[in-house]
């Protein structure tokens, strides 16, 4: 099959200190380990061509080698359409239609990129992969909802099947108005299983200078407000006078660098709080996630943060503030628990947690089987040519 994947948003965007999409920066260093890129890595190998359209707002600030053909889109009326949020590319239908495609699949049913798809799609079987589980704050939640309504129930008719990312985001469009007879079963983002895997804690943990017998929560992410890393260093405070030995690692760059570190500082949790912001490849990263017994989150706003399934494919299970998306799709599997809002509930639970072994360890095993089973690459691609209607 000739299959175009139009994905003008390649990553989230890095938010300042206010939070706007305006201010956002759109830093793309390399394209070739994007989430998109693998997935047509992963068709191409399957015997499909794969093009990936891309907004050029996101094209890498240095030139990068990949095995995959990636067209950067031209973007126009930034003011008005945020690359950060709605990248509005309209030489997009023109380039689809060119292609003769015989699978187009889309990103999010709210966005301008889908749009533009729908038309130029009127010879190939479109779908559209959903991530999006939640009305945006503001006008443009309010937007969104009329959206679904009208334009979305269009696009939904004119689609073969709306691929949700999680069951959060399936509900999210029933629950707006999209026909549950076009949703398509979940196929979640991918991670490799083969990189991101269990590894020796003892061999991890001396890679950082940990010590074997310290309780270790890590918390990675863009170190912003939105992040809610604050609540996880106040809630140390908390678990330090019961376990004086714990380690919370928070890894990550961003303006809340600053603030978190002060706090740190004030708390006098130097030895409890490793802020961590250097650079660490895929294969250390997966290091240490496994010097880690649980992966920590905290977020006030989010979506279905990576970091999570990275974290349960190195069989390490996650404690979560943050439902939607992680409640449904990992804890409610057996990988995870919730955490209670409070920072004195969140301490209470994470040290409850910590202090049983037996669960930490089902948990883990839990994780590790639902990403090989779920969130594999390959398993990914398997579902999406089954629901393309095509051969694996």
């Amino acid at each position: 099959m000739r299959i175009g994947l139009v994905n003008l948003i390649t990553k989230t965007a890095d938010l300042q200190a206010d939070g706007s999409v305006l201010s956002a920066r759109l830093n793309v260093s390399d394209d070739s380990q994007l989430n998109i890129v693998e997935m047509a890595r992963r068709l191409n190998a399957r015997g499909h061509d794969v093009t990936v359209f891309v907004s050029d707002a996101y094209r890498p600030q240095r030139p990068t080698r990949t095995d995959v053909r990636i067209e950067y889109l031209p973007t126009r009326l930034s003011r008005l359409f945020p690359p950060s949020l709605a990248p509005l590319t309209p030489s997009l239908p023109r380039r689809l239609r060119e292609e003769r495609l015989d699978v187009v699949q889309s990103g999010e049913v709210f966005q301008p990129g889908t749009v533009l798809t729908w038309p130029a799609a009127r010879r190939a079987r479109m779908f559209v992969w959903q991530e999006l589980d939640v009305l945006m704050r503001g006008p443009a939640g309010w937007g969104q909802k009329s959206f679904y309504s009208t334009l979305g129930r269009g696009i939904a008719r004119h689609c073969e099947a709306i691929i949700p990312r999680s069951l959060s985001a399936r509900r999210h469009l029933v629950e707006h108005g999209i026909p549950e007879e076009k949703m398509a079963p979940v196929v979640h983002s991918g991670v490799d299983t083969m990189i991101y895997r269990p590894m020796n804690k003892s061999e991890a943990r001396s890679r950082f200078g940990i010590e074997e017998d310290r309780n270790v929560i890590l918390s990675v992410g863009r170190l912003h407000h939105n992040k809610g890393m604050d609540r996880l260093v106040g809630a140390m405070r908390r678990i330090r006078a019961t376990d004086p030995d714990a380690l919370l690692i928070i890894k990550g760059v961003g303006p809340e660098e600053g603030n978190l570190r002060r706090m740190v500082a004030d708390g006098r949790l130097e030895e409890n709080v490793w802020v961590m912001t250097d650079f660490l490849d895929r294969q250390d990263m997966a290091m240490l996630y496994n010097c880690a017994d649980v992966l920590a989150v905290a977020s006030r706003i989010d979506l279905f943060p990576f970091t999570a399934i990275e974290a349960i494919s190195c069989g390490v299970p996650i404690a979560t503030a943050f439902g939607r998306g992680l409640r449904s799709d990992i804890v409610e599997k057996g990988a995870g628990m919730m955490l209670r809002q409070g920072q004195d509930d969140m301490a209470r639970d994470l040290l409850e947690l910590l202090d049983d072994p037996v669960r930490l360890e089902i948990m883990g095993r839990n994780a590790r089987e639902l990403a090989l089973r779920d969130f594999d690459h390959e398993s990914m691609a398997d579902r999406l040519v089954e629901i393309y209607g095509g051969e694996a």
